[in-house]
């Protein structure tokens, strides 16, 4: 469960609050110092060995400006909650990407069935095709059991989140700023929904930290690094999605797909742009993103290796259908996915889809 804010090291969530301190400056001053009590007991010229002596009275200074106990408070106030890398719930996806996080605000929880994650993001100002195929693959990647991460921003997010909530799935949205200051206001009522299915709302920064513009591209790698792969539908060219797929591309390694539109739409463009450069993959349909996902395993096979609880052989915790999957390959010695759909009743990418989510869960199909 994530920690209430008498749970917190208050050493380390100053570390996490300072201003001017990243991700990547502050887990070099933590290995350097073997903890963050240390790093907050270091002179200027003790950090300075570290970060050279610009950087070093810089911290030094952002160190001592924290106010942690009002921070604790207007957490209470506001019912967030904090989680620390090596936390048992912390998302396994994230440890694995440069510059993660050193904490993360949360209201709702993480769970064990994140590890099986695909973000879906577009264009706020987008148009009724984007909804409708937001809602269409959100929706079927939930009812595979995917989670469902997003920005929580008006348009495809809004879309995508609302998609997963109607057909009873998890859902993940990540803020560009403090959690008790929700934005936009009005999805105020979505995230109080998301948290009270199971799923979670989550940032990297303070209660009420303002949304800001420069502050996205920091959130838009956190929705990649929680996730397998990215959906991206009506991306506009230079948007923010399409900046979720590029970093989910070159510094995650994950798997991004692309939603086609309108050969002359500027809501798509972003979507068209990347499919021609050849960092997406072109999905049309349920059974391409089946296809595609079906590779990801040796994207982050070093990422997702949970334990599998087994009562006599048989894998547990798993949905019917995953069931009964794995009953007919076992029986027939391999997977060929006609027979699989022909055996169980579901269609070629469920089949699919339910192969992926069993080898994701490390479960032994034969």
């Amino acid at each position: 469960m994530p920690r209430t804010p008498q749970d917190i090291p208050k050493e380390h969530w100053a570390l996490v609050m300072a201003g001017g301190v990243g991700p990547v400056e502050g887990r070099k001053l933590l290995q350097a110092f073997g903890g963050a009590s240390a790093v907050m007991g270091a002179s200027i010229a003790g950090l300075g060995q570290v970060l050279g002596s610009v950087a070093a009275a810089r911290v030094h200074a952002a160190l001592r400006a924290v106010d942690v106990e009002q921070e604790f408070a207007r957490m209470e106030k506001a019912g967030v909650c904090g989680l620390l890398p090596g936390d048992p719930d912390w998302p396994v996806l994230l440890e694995v990407i440069p510059g993660a996080p050193l904490g993360l605000w949360v209201r709702g929880t993480f769970t064990q069935a994140d590890r099986f994650s695909v973000a879906v993001v577009g264009s706020r100002a987008c148009t009724g095709y984007g909804l409708e195929q937001a809602d269409r693959f959100a929706g079927w990647l939930s009812d595979q059991g995917f989670s469902i991460v997003s920005g929580g921003a008006r348009g495809i997010d809004a879309a995508a989140h609302r998609a997963a909530l109607r057909h009873g799935g998890r859902t993940i949205a990540v803020l560009a700023g403090g959690i008790g200051r929700p934005y936009p206001p009005e999805h105020a009522p979505l995230f109080d929904a998301i948290v009270e299915a199971g799923g979670c709302v989550c940032s990297e920064f303070p209660t009420l930290f303002p949304s800001e513009a420069g502050l996205f591209p920091r959130r838009n790698r956190i929705i990649s690094g929680l996730s397998l792969g990215t959906l991206l539908v009506e991306a506009r060219r230079n948007s923010g999605a399409l900046i979720t797929g590029r970093i989910a591309a070159d510094e995650h390694g994950r798997e991004v797909m692309a939603v086609p539109g309108r050969a002359d739409s500027s809501s798509s463009a972003g979507c068209h742009r990347a499919i021609r450069e050849g960092w997406a993959s072109l999905v049309t349909c349920v059974a391409d993103v089946s296809e595609q996902l079906h590779a990801t395993p040796m994207l982050v096979a070093g990422a997702l290796r949970p334990p599998v609880d087994r009562i006599g052989g048989a894998a547990t915790g798993l949905s019917t259908s995953h069931q009964r999957v794995l009953a007919v390959i076992r029986e027939i010695g391999r997977v060929d996915y006609d027979a699989l759909a022909d055996r169980t009743g579901l269609g070629a990418a469920e089949a699919m889809a339910a192969v992926t989510m069993l080898e994701l869960s490390g479960i032994r199909l034969r």
